[in-house]
């Protein structure tokens, strides 16, 4: 109780105030409240009723304002200060006076510290019970600023803010993400650099020549990152760890290699070293500008998610070819008369002449034997369009590691969150058992501040691992996840539980309404008829191979106990509805009834029957309920009580009741599975008239999205066709030219399928810009 209300009105306050921090929300601790514990006999033996105790308790607890008070040249503001101070102050409070004998509240109820029915109780590792403080981020906001500005507002805590011996403890933030990503995109741009760095040395031939192209990057970088920075888009792997720094050299070598070749060529003429290389650049300038411009048309094709995820890659890409377009066509030439300002001379290089000696010998072959050479050419794309692409799987994104694992368990309907949280000892205790993992949290119920709309009997654990170098037991994360599983599927064999991430959890089901990979929603107007079609849908996805924790999303009917008052009884003993509902609200479910201040820090002040009165529906039954005149009748009297079955969530889409069948997919793509899915769903389950099926999930972006590029591409390639006869104005040339698009394909495809790995959005964005540097290169040819 101590720690939450430390959490409540010394952490929560100070976190709060940290620059881009939108909300911090409690989850577990004990609520305190001031309780006033009443027991029926007592207030049956004084004549009491329970409106007599809350309107004394309303009616001593307030404060008021006088306006002012002048004398002379002074003014006092008069206040009234009545607001209760203690424990002792509310035992004090005055309710009744039988024959000249006051009754104190203190003679009919225990008064003391209390606290708020738990909603949530959290743990960590050994400790069973403690506090957490979840910190939500602005939109848009710097996840590094805002996570430097939150460990200030901690080390503010531990330094002085809170008392000795309590301390925050972080435990799980983005940064291990935010570091890796940095790490990933270093590693990325250096290794690029130095491989395009090796390639022009190799190639070019001279080594000023090779640094003259080279200077390319560093000026594509800086121009993409101040248009990035003038667009808002931050340092990330999907915006500078994506670019293709090959494609970015392209324009400059041609520039610089053809230049150098006229110099050379050209050593005897009279014109002068700016003449001969404002000529050559010239020559090449139209094909350099055009085949850059190609390049960009194919990455401008992006929208909603992929958009949102993608649009960083593409547009970053843009800016850097943007960047290497200008430093081609107007640095490289004027660089190159400084440093070539007496002439080129090519160096012997043998590696070139080697492979310009095989390349002449396979051009002469191929052009002897052209008719060949077109036949297998067809023969190759079609086979591999007709064999491999359809063996290829289907995906909306690739995997990206967050760094901890999200663990969702749902028990049985109905169990108490003291039983849950009994579980999470038990689950702490079995994952504790691998060595590779570092740390892990368990969160049964929900939050406090009810955004997410838990049952008592869910409870989200966060395994979070050691750093992967000190790993022992497991070599991959996918590993790790299926032995957890195995576990603890084999200790709670009954129970349904889930593995996914914190971040991509969250955005999923914030776009897609769940966070499965797959999900059937079915909505309609009867309760019964949608959980009899959620069964046989679940039954449909767990005969389909790959699909795993499949079950209804939504928590099914738990027992309830319903008091419904009879009216007519009610009206048989002078009982007002009211009166029944006040008993239901503030006697049994403790709805505060005043505030108690203690200096800057406010707590509810609650009255209700002492618990023990309140063991049982027959206990329950027993209690008082008070006519107008104020005698008790049991409440039993005039109301019944009964156990039944009622929902737990009633979830809604649209105005209609919908049920949601979910389905995490592993070891297969999620393209075949679905369609698989689909069409054993079809055979199997007949859906009556008035209920509709939703199939949802990354599958649903999945299926948009390659709607998406099959009307964008033909598109994306009429524009390259239009630019291909600005440029040669010559409509066989830009149809040959075209032709390279198909070859392309073949490559990737290829490659994708010998890796082993599946078409996503990314690898479709990979497409576009394939195409629009197969053209490119021909282009330049």
């Amino acid at each position: 109780m101590k720690l939450r209300e430390l959490n409540d009105w010394v952490v929560i306050p100070r976190i709060l105030r940290a620059k881009g921090v939108a909300e911090v929300s409690n989850f577990g601790g004990l609520d305190k409240q001031y309780s006033i514990e009443l027991d029926p006999d007592q207030l049956r033996h004084f004549g009491l009723t329970f409106d007599d105790i809350v309107q004394s308790v309303k009616m001593n607890n307030a404060v008021a304002g006088g306006s002012v008070l002048r004398r002379g040249g002074s003014s006092f503001v008069i206040r009234g200060s009545g607001s209760l101070q203690s424990s002792e102050e509310i035992g004090q409070i005055f309710v009744k006076s039988i024959g000249g004998t006051a009754i104190y509240l203190h003679d009919v109820a225990w008064i003391g510290l209390g606290n708020a029915t738990q909603s949530g109780i959290y743990s960590k590792d050994d400790r069973d019970e403690s506090v957490e403080g979840v910190v939500l981020m602005r939109r848009g906001e710097n996840p590094s600023r805002v996570l430097k500005s939150v460990q200030e507002a901690i080390n503010d805590l531990n330094d002085g803010l809170l008392p000795e011996g309590v301390s925050v403890d972080p435990f799980y933030n983005r940064q291990f993400l935010v570091d890796s990503t940095l790490q990933t995109v270093s590693h990325s741009v250096s290794l690029g650099i130095t491989l395009v760095l090796l390639v022009l040395l190799v190639f070019l031939g001279r080594p000023s020549m090779a640094l003259l192209v080279a200077f390319t990057i560093p000026f594509s970088l800086l121009f993409a990152l101040i248009l990035m920075y003038l667009t808002n888009i931050p340092v990330g792997l999907l915006s500078i760890g994506a670019i293709d720094f090959g494609i970015i050299v392209d324009g400059a070598i041609i520039m610089a290699e053809h230049i150098a070749r006229r110099l050379h060529a050209d050593n005897c003429s009279t014109a002068s070293i700016q003449e001969r290389i404002l000529k050559a650049a010239r020559e090449v300038e139209r094909p350099v500008f055009f085949s850059v411009i190609m390049v960009i048309v194919a990455y401008l094709s992006l929208q909603r998610i992929e958009g949102l995820l993608f649009r960083p890659m593409a547009l970053t890409m843009v800016y850097a070819l943007i960047g290497a377009l200008l430093f081609a066509l107007l640095a490289i030439p004027v660089l190159i008369a400084f440093v070539f300002r007496n002439g080129y001379e090519e160096l012997h290089n043998p590696v070139i002449e080697w492979i310009t000696r095989l390349y002449t010998r396979s051009v002469e072959a191929l052009l002897n034997a052209r008719w060949l050479t077109l036949t297998v050419s067809f023969v190759v794309v079609m086979a591999v369009t007709l064999q491999v692409v359809p063996k290829l799987g289907f995906e909306f994104l690739p995997y990206m590691d967050e760094g901890v694992i999200w663990v969702r368990a749902n028990f049985p309907e109905g169990t108490a969150i003291e039983q849950t949280n009994l579980y999470a000892l038990r689950i702490r205790e079995v994952i504790r058992e691998f060595e590779d993992i570092q740390f892990i949290s368990c969160q049964a119920g929900r939050n406090d501040s009810g955004t997410d709309p838990f049952p008592a009997s869910r409870l989200e654990t966060m395994v979070g691992p050691k750093p992967l170098h000190q790993w022992k037991q497991f070599h991959t994360k996918q590993e790790m996840i299926a032995a957890l599983g195995k576990r603890l599927r084999t200790e709670f064999p009954t129970t349904r539980f889930n593995f996914t991430q914190p971040i991509i959890d969250s955005v999923t089901e914030d776009t897609n309404g769940t966070s499965a990979n797959l999900a059937i929603e079915v909505s309609g107007p009867d309760a019964e008829v949608l959980l009899d079609l959620a069964k046989q849908s679940v039954d449909v996805l767990r005969a389909v191979p790959g699909s795993v924790d499949v079950n209804i999303e939504q928590e099914g009917p738990q027992p309830q106990l319903v008091i419904t008052p009879d009216r007519e009884l009610c009206a048989q003993h002078n009982v007002r509805i009211q009166d029944l509902t006040t008993i239901i609200n503030t006697a049994i479910g403790a709805q505060p009834i005043g505030l108690l201040f203690e200096g800057e820090r406010r707590f509810d002040i609650v009255a209700r029957f002492d618990r023990d009165k309140m063991r049982s529906p027959e206990a329950i039954g027993r209690l008082p309920v008070f006519t107008s005149s104020g005698i008790p009748v049991p409440l039993q009297e005039v109301a019944k009580i009964e156990l039944r079955d009622g929902q737990t969530i009633i979830a809604r889409q649209d105005g209609r009741r919908r049920l949601t069948v979910r389905s995490d997919i592993v070891g297969r793509d999620q393209g075949s599975f679905v369609q698989e899915a689909q069409r054993h769903f079809a055979e199997r389950v007949k859906v009556p008239a008035g209920y509709e099926i939703a199939w949802l999930g990354m599958f649903e972006n999945l299926s948009r999205a390659q709607g998406h590029f099959l009307i964008v591409m033909p598109i994306t390639i009429v524009l390259i066709y239009a630019l291909l006869l600005v440029t040669f104005r010559s409509q066989s040339a830009a149809l040959l030219l075209l032709a390279s698009v198909p070859f392309a394909f073949v490559g990737a495809v290829l490659g994708l399928y010998v890796r082993g790995m599946n078409l996503n959005v990314s690898t479709a964005v990979g497409f576009a810009a394939l195409f629009g540097v197969s053209i490119m290169n021909g282009v330049l040819m």
